[in-house]
């Protein structure tokens, strides 16, 4: 890949939204998994979002990606009911299927901490 192309993706960087199958079918990739469950309506998910992009261009997507669930969505009730979602922002940490552990909250530290701690 060229700089240029590196540069476009860099600039790029954006959390892709699942739903439904999809989010138990990334449960199956070799990385950790972050699922990162918001609402639109929800204002500490919308100040914290920008701070977790700043957060994914610093991470090895080889090792770590993060997914974005919309707990409105009807598709994501039954993963919501499993996760035992009943706040948000919520970030879930998965590898190969096991969940490892949570952070509850718009705390950046709280979620580099949980990155530091349990992926590297």
């Amino acid at each position: 890949m060229g700089l240029f192309q590196m540069i476009i993706n860099i600039i790029n960087i954006k959390m892709e939204c699942i739903k439904g199958d999809d989010c138990y079918k990334a449960l199956d990739l070799e990385q950790y998994i972050i699922f990162y469950f918001t609402a639109s309506w929800c204002g500490p998910c919308q100040q914290i979002y920008p701070q977790i992009l700043e957060l994914i261009k610093k991470i090895d997507s080889e090792k770590i990606i993060f997914y974005k669930i919309d707990i409105d969505e009807d598709e994501n009730d039954d993963l919501c009911e499993k996760c035992n979602v009943k706040s948000v922002p919520s970030f879930l940490l998965f590898k190969k299927r096991d969940y490892v552990d949570r952070v509850q909250g718009a705390d950046i530290n709280k979620i580099i901490e949980l990155i530091n701690t349990k992926c590297l």
